[in-house]
């Protein structure tokens, strides 16, 4: 049970994350057949479905709101507003937090336990304001935040996925740090980092999709002071029992989830094969 564990903590399984920019998922067949395939213009591929038939089971049954212009989704364990489903992932809204922010309620906390939802390793933990420590706490052993000052680090360079940030967070008033693998509950807390110096002003804290947070100017709290949300990733997990492995056109990986010590497996195509494996894969024809 021990390698097992360790096994699940190591951070070796990426799924194939999509984007809120990603508006075409090349996943065929996408829906069961004769299963609604869409709301609107969001897809909803399989294991997702909008009736019993169609979602492999209730944690993955998808409400949509037609009578919402545009049509809205849901999923209706999380009760999250979807943006976007891909292979393995799905955009989602995800809450603000805030503390003294005139004008402005916080979001709530988001809890994911009890689904086989987490937030996707893609995304970052984000805090915008001045003199701020800002912690993720409630994901066990582990402890995940960043500093943000009231000060420039001049010279300052943070790297995250490879990628350097300083010019879109650069330690004042914005600090950014990676998401803990596989958390299931956001709830963080705004501290003061620095009791000597000023602590007023509004003071924001989410998870943000990498890509997204690419494209904003996150150093700017006024940016989100009128957002409701920020697009965040989800990934899951699907228990083995409730699809069929083909080792010929599948390659999975397998772990442990952390509190249920359930076995869980994550699949995909193999080379020279496309489609939905939950499904079945095919053989990708070859032009002549």
């Amino acid at each position: 049970m021990e390698m097992a564990y360790k096994y699940f903590l190591s951070p070796i399984i990426l799924l194939l994350l999509p984007t809120l920019f990603q508006l075409a998922i090349a996943v065929a067949p996408i829906a069961k057949p004769g299963c609604q395939d869409h709301c609107g213009n969001i897809s909803t591929p399989y294991p997702f479905g909008t009736t019993k038939d169609c979602y492999l089971d209730e944690s993955f049954e998808i409400v949509c709101d037609e009578a919402a212009s545009p049509p809205r989704v849901f999923i209706r364990k999380t009760n999250m507003e979807v943006l976007n489903i891909g292979d393995g992932a799905a955009v989602v809204k995800g809450p603000i937090m805030s503390s003294n922010c005139s004008g402005r309620l916080s979001g709530p906390p988001a809890n994911l336990e009890g689904s086989p939802f987490f937030f996707s390793f893609s995304n970052l933990f984000i805090a915008v304001g001045c003199n701020i420590r800002a912690l993720l706490t409630e994901i066990g052993p582990q402890v995940s935040g960043c500093d943000s000052t009231c000060v420039p680090y001049y010279n300052h360079t943070t790297i995250i996925f490879g990628q350097e940030i300083n010019s879109l967070c650069s330690g004042k008033h914005c600090c950014v740090a990676r998401a803990p693998f596989r958390m299931q509950v956001f709830n963080p807390s705004l501290e003061t980092k620095n009791e000597s110096q000023d602590s007023s002003g509004c003071k924001l804290t989410f998870l943000a999709d990498q890509e997204w947070v690419a494209f904003s100017d996150i150093n700017n709290p006024q940016v989100f002071h009128d957002r409701e949300y920020v697009p965040v990733v989800l990934a899951w997990v699907m228990d083995y029992k409730l699809w069929k492995y083909d080792p010929k056109t599948m390659s999975c990986k397998y772990f442990l989830l952390q509190h249920s010590l359930t076995l869980a497996y994550e699949c995909s195509c193999r080379k020279g094969y496309e489609g939905n494996p939950y499904l079945g894969c095919v053989g990708i024809s070859k032009q002549s």
